[in-house]
């Protein structure tokens, strides 16, 4: 499902308010919150989630293969082979249900993202985003889908400010808060990525 995009200085209310996706919002977002976004992944992200499972199936279905060799093992290629289907259904299923279930929230004052079959809320504040990065993997770019990565820490801004404020004279270094991407926000295989990055981009610098 295409997001519905907005223009990234405009807060989206109306539209927000008779969606299936600001439903599955309810009791997420707050009373006192403005819903700016609300994005679903593409149907796409089961392949492309599933994908991970591959290798795994495959060493399982060769090394039952090479078992089966042994006419005391009770099963032949043919059972090799349907173990290693069997792995690839399996997580297929269970990034199906994770696809239905997950939801990206963008708000006045935060990044909200409900992911996992077994559904968990990850967020970040808006003044604690240090950038958003985009990546499109070969997968998803088959299907025209994209990811963004939501960095996490001190903005560029605050990190400049920091710098020229410090003195001249040499003092030890100090460690502060590191930038990281923080994987449990990421928005995965979307639609329209660029578009959604520069609507997140946009509401950081307006409401940070």
């Amino acid at each position: 499902m295409s997001p519905a995009l907005a223009d990234p200085l405009e807060e989206i209310q109306s539209v927000a308010g008779v969606t299936r996706e600001a439903r599955a919002a309810e009791g997420i977002v707050s009373d006192d919150e403005t819903v700016l976004l609300i994005v679903r992944p593409s149907a796409w992200f089961i392949v492309a989630t599933s994908m991970n499972a591959v290798p795994a199936a495959g060493a399982a279905g060769a090394a039952l293969a090479l078992a089966s060799l042994d006419e005391s093992i009770p099963w032949d290629y043919r059972g090799a082979l349907f173990a290693s289907m069997a792995i690839i259904f399996a997580r297929a299923a269970w990034q199906a249900v994770d696809w239905f279930l997950r939801l990206y929230i963008l708000t006045d004052r935060r990044i909200v993202v409900r992911h996992g079959a077994v559904p968990e809320v990850s967020e970040c504040l808006l003044g604690e985003v240090a950038g958003i990065g985009q990546a499109r993997r070969w997968i998803e770019s088959a299907a025209g889908t994209g990811s963004l990565a939501v960095m996490h820490g001190p903005s560029k801004r605050s990190r400049r400010v920091k710098r020229l404020r410090q003195p001249s004279a040499p003092e030890p270094r100090r460690e502060g808060p590191r930038v990281r991407v923080d994987h449990r926000l990421e928005w995965s295989v979307i639609r329209q990525s660029v578009e959604v990055r520069r609507t997140i981009l946009a509401a950081v610098a307006r409401y940070r």
